[in-house]
């Protein structure tokens, strides 16, 4: 059956399949559920494999969702990706997981062409009349909320429930905002201290942005840089933390002319082709020199495409612009890893110094990573300085530079700047 929703009308030929069949399940006191699959970046195969090649991938998978269920049940292709499965008849939401684990597990397996043999990855939501009350439109849009749902957090399978609609209308809220945020200057910078343990004097800052809601107040990051990243908003983010960092650090320069200020960068941003571009416009317009400017990137962000990324590493070190592993030793860190990653820094992980006085793998783990690091020529800061003692071993063991509470918490600029008379 070649069935594809394409505008308003096509929506309407899907809700009149449904129809008899939940006027069935509901005269008979029975459950009736859908599946709303959809298979991730199929459609990016057409670049490499053309739209004949795509196509007979589609046919196959539709053979498979029908090899997956019974004969009373039925597959309606959406488009070449996507597939909606009526299942008339359900015993209970652990019958209609099982279909659904089924279905998923058929469809990873790869798939030959003429070409290559491709690998797929299905996202299924999942509905049923037990929460869609026998109503069409409902029981399609709770499948599609949860193939949402399913979708943002990486899960193959994922059953509606209730609550994920409201999860939806806070992160669309927070995608609104953020455009508001940006236009009205919301955001703001804070600024945590960042230490030279030999000298034991000031050296530079992570700069770390926080957003000061009118209605909601401070905002963490770890509460809208997730979804900027799924939405595409994070590039504008971006531009804003470079452009504002650089004009805060060509003021504090002219105090303090050695001092290094570091900004985060996500996964999105190091695949952006105007990443180098942005970075040399701001150092230029701020005339802030490139070595006081530092990028961190985590372990596990270059990792998602290491080729890819060193090769964008290597773009921002030719401008002098120095680049910082965050988190290291929580993921992907290996000898080659140390030889290929152009590098000028590593901060070890809060997680092995918390416990380093008490854990001696901790202890010997930070030993290690700083023996490593003296022989890639890379400086080592330590994140999470809580307490003298913590400090004093850290000293110890020869890390290079400091962060953490026990100097100071991000700081608003001004507050920052006061402190930095001080300490």
């Amino acid at each position: 059956m070649n069935f594809i929703i394409e505008n308003k009308q096509q929506r309407q030929k899907l809700y009149a399949y449904l129809t008899p069949y939940l006027e069935q399940a509901k005269s008979k006191n029975h459950h009736m559920a859908i599946l709303f699959l959809k298979i991730r970046d199929l459609r990016q195969l057409e670049i490499n494999i053309g739209y004949d090649a795509l196509e007979l991938i589609s046919k196959k998978i539709q053979a498979r969702l029908l090899f997956c269920i019974k004969t009373y049940d039925l597959v309606l292709p959406i488009a070449l990706d996507t597939f909606v499965v009526i299942i008339p008849k359900i015993l209970n939401q652990g019958h209609i997981q099982m279909v659904a684990e089924r279905i998923s597990r058929e469809v990873q397996t790869s798939i030959k062409t003429s070409q290559e043999s491709v690998k797929l990855t299905p996202i299924i939501g999942i509905a049923s009349t037990e929460t869609a009350q026998y109503n069409e439109k409902e029981l399609y849009l709770n499948a599609l909320i949860a193939f949402e749902n399913g979708n943002e957090t990486g899960a193959f399978c994922t059953s509606y429930q209730s609550e994920f609609k409201q999860q939806m209308k806070k992160i669309w809220n927070v995608k609104k905002d953020i455009d508001l945020a940006i236009h009205d200057n919301q955001f703001e910078l804070y600024f945590q201290p960042k230490i030279d343990l030999k000298q034991m004097k000031i050296c530079g800052a992570e700069a770390l942005i926080r957003w000061n809601h009118p209605q909601h107040g401070m905002r963490s990051p770890l509460d809208f840089i997730p979804i900027a990243e799924k939405s595409g908003q994070i590039q504008l983010i971006t531009e804003w933390v470079i452009k504002s960092a650089l004009q805060h650090l060509s003021q504090i320069l002219a105090e303090m002319p050695d001092f290094v200020l570091s900004i985060n960068i996500c996964a999105n941003d190091l695949n952006s082709k105007e990443l180098v571009l942005l970075l040399e416009d701001s150092l230029s317009i701020w005339n802030v020199p490139a070595k006081n400017l530092v990028i961190e990137v985590t372990e596990s962000t270059i990792m998602r495409d290491a080729k890819s990324s060193f090769q964008q590493l290597e773009k921002v070190r030719k401008i002098g612009v120095g680049i910082s592993i965050d988190d290291f030793g929580t993921g992907y860190s290996s000898l080659a890893y140390f030889k290929k990653i152009p590098a000028t820094e590593l901060k070890i992980d809060k997680s092995f110094v918390d416990n380093l006085l008490e854990n001696s793998n901790d202890r010997h783990i930070v030993s290690l990573i700083i023996f490593l690091a003296r022989r890639f020529d890379l400086k080592v800061v330590a994140e999470g300085i809580e307490t003298k003692e913590i400090l004093e071993e850290i000293r110890h063991l020869q890390a290079d530079y400091a962060q953490g509470f026990y100097f100071a918490k991000p700081l608003g600029y001004q507050e920052f700047i006061e402190w930095c008379k001080t300490f």
